[in-house]
């Protein structure tokens, strides 16, 4: 298995083979505020995944793994985003003999509801504003019936501030119950916050 260094990338290096390269392991990640990850994104959308692939490609004369990811928009909570497909990229992947692996970046699965803070489509090499800072889960599991946000590492969103707060990779699992599950904020909560933050003064419907 080759490993590809994102760095090199990055910085366009001209080098001869890829066989020796380390994994990329980190990525350094400034957390947004509630307001800038409002503010930064193009478009807001509340999706289910459809499909992922990772295929290969070349950036530079680099060799290198994107993965697309085919989403199912559900609701458009800000940016007029059509319900239907929407399909995003990323970069970092696997398809054989050949992995890239970028610390921070969202990790999909196909099936799972998301509320998504993107970019600009093929701006950036993550589409989610923050990296995994843009990404939430919808955790409808609770015997309530209320939907739950969680995070990208699978920790109950409890309030807006938490938004800013580092994102330490071994969070709760995506679909356990925990014992704050009824503190955490819905998605009715959520999705009125955001559009409050583009219409300041916006009541809930």
């Amino acid at each position: 298995m080759n490993h590809i260094s994102l760095t090199r990338i990055l910085v366009a290096l001209s080098v001869a083979s890829f066989a020796v390269l380390p994994i990329v392991t980190a990525t350094s990640i400034r957390p947004p505020s509630f307001a800038q990850l409002v503010d930064q994104s193009d478009r807001v959308v509340r999706a289910a995944v459809q499909s992922i692939r990772s295929y290969e490609d070349s950036y530079e004369g680099e060799q290198i793994v994107r993965t697309g990811v085919t989403l199912t928009v559900l609701e458009s909570i800000n940016g007029n985003v059509p319900t239907g497909e929407l399909k995003i990229r990323l970069l970092g992947g696997e398809v054989p003999g050949l992995r890239l692996d970028v610390g921070g970046m969202p990790k999909f699965e196909v099936g799972k509801e998301l509320v998504l803070f993107l970019h600009p489509q093929g701006r950036f090499i993550c589409p989610t504003v923050g990296w995994g800072h843009g990404k939430y889960y919808i955790d409808r599991s609770g015997a309530n019936g209320v939907a739950r946000v969680r995070r990208s590492n699978g920790n109950l969103l409890q309030n807006l501030q938490q938004i800013s707060a580092p994102i330490h990779p071994h969070g709760e699992q995506v679909n356990g119950l925990s014992a704050g599950f009824l503190s955490g904020m819905s998605l009715d909560q959520f999705r009125l916050s955001v559009q409050q933050r583009v219409e300041p003064g916006r009541q809930s419907e």
